[in-house]
């Protein structure tokens, strides 16, 4: 429980067989070559999955085009998740 209380993100929950867990991204999917379901169903397609490494990729064209922010820069955690201005 310490983790969940610890990290600065709120990501992390009690899963319901009693340990700490946070989203995967449903790296079962993603290893399929399928989006996380959350890119599936987002009603509003706002939200975009890729390869940051792949310079060409959607993710890392939006990033170069657009404004973006991240959460809590200051604690050099270096996040992977961007908001998009």
């Amino acid at each position: 429980k310490a983790c969940v209380e610890a990290c600065p993100y709120d990501a992390r929950y009690i899963h319901p067989d009693g340990y700490a867990d946070k989203c995967t991204f449903c790296i079962h999917r993603v290893e399929k070559g399928l989006q996380p379901a959350c890119v599936e169903v987002c009603p509003t397609h706002c939200i975009y999955f890729g390869d940051l490494d792949d310079p060409n990729s959607e993710v890392s064209q939006l990033l170069k085009s657009r404004k973006w922010h991240v959460l809590l820069p200051e604690t050099g955690n270096e996040p992977n998740i961007f908001y998009l201005i």
